[in-house]
């Protein structure tokens, strides 16, 4: 047995050797020590805490991701010399453009305007068969121009004449008035004959021109054939002088049967007239000039008159 007591005993004289992998001592309630050997940590379950803890983490930034705004990226500024428009592009037109069509002009060409060709004059001699005034007739005087027809002809009556059946036909009268005069002229060749008969119906207080002259008027040195006022039964022919109307010389009475006839014989120089059958014929008369014109009409005397009757059988030879 021993004397010592409980709780108050020690082992003095013993050292407590703690060594090795020891994680931790315990000393009994009697003053022993009791060495605990340490145990190793498995792997697998610092494996298991690793992962728990970054299943966290990604919880905690998906929560935050859905409650904050998502950045928009910034645009990225081009610079303005990075656009080059090549020539193929084309514009979009904004609705305040204007669009101006390119014209491009195409070249000149001499093309031909139609033009109206006026109908040529129907032949002198020919018109009046044709019952047609031809526009190579002039009036006189030729204050009140005729018209054209559009045929080569004159819209008729040209004053008092009018053409119908191969005949000219004329009718004037009035009550009162100072003497005046009417008619056709007609240019002439250089040289040839003409014969026409005339026919009167009435023949009072005027007085029947025919004649040859250098120009349109009845009143330069030309030949003027007339027939006086009177009985158209029986007549004569009496040649004037177209400046002072006096008289030159003429013929007796003639009847007029179907009608008087008479012609004129021209030259580049001069003229002279005839009555047919060889009953009278004038002398030469000087007209020195190429273009002669012919010239029917009247004159009708002061106060009133009446002049009726037809030209006819009109025939020109060169």
């Amino acid at each position: 047995m021993s004397n010592q007591k409980p709780g108050t005993g020690k082992h003095e004289d013993k050292d407590v050797d703690v060594s090795g992998e020891v994680s931790g001592v315990f000393i009994s309630r009697d003053g022993n020590v009791v060495n605990l050997d340490k145990k190793p940590v498995q792997a697998w379950n610092l494996a298991a805490f690793a992962l728990l803890t970054v299943a966290i983490i990604a919880f905690v930034v998906f929560v935050l991701s859905k409650n904050s705004p998502t950045p928009v990226p910034a645009a990225t500024l081009v610079p303005a010399t990075a656009i080059i428009f090549t020539a193929t592009t084309e514009p979009t037109l904004s609705p305040t453009d204007t669009f101006e069509p390119t014209l491009t002009p195409l070249p000149l060409t001499d093309t031909p305007v139609p033009s109206v060709t006026p109908f040529p004059p129907v032949a002198i001699g020919e018109d009046w068969k044709a019952g047609c005034i031809s526009t190579l007739w002039r009036a006189y005087p030729s204050n009140v121009p005729p018209v054209e027809k559009g045929n080569g002809c004159w819209k008729e009556p040209v004053y008092v004449f009018s053409a119908e059946n191969g005949d000219l036909d004329f009718l004037s009268e009035r009550e009162s008035g100072s003497p005046e005069t009417y008619g056709l002229f007609a240019p002439l060749p250089e040289s040839g004959t003409l014969t026409f008969t005339v026919r009167l119906r009435d023949l009072d207080n005027a007085d029947l021109w025919m004649g040859v002259f250098p120009e349109q008027d009845v009143y330069s040195q030309g030949l003027l054939m007339t027939i006086l006022n009177g009985d158209v039964k029986k007549r004569s022919f009496v040649q004037k002088d177209p400046a002072t109307y006096e008289t030159i010389q003429g013929t007796v009475a003639l009847s007029q049967g179907n009608g008087f006839s008479i012609s004129f014989t021209f030259t580049n120089l001069s003229v002279r007239s005839r009555v047919n059958p060889n009953v009278f014929m004038t002398n030469q008369v000087s007209i020195p000039t190429a273009q002669k014109w012919l010239f029917l009409g009247y004159t009708g005397l002061r106060g009133a008159y009446r002049i009726e009757g037809t030209f006819l059988n009109f025939k020109l030879k060169q």
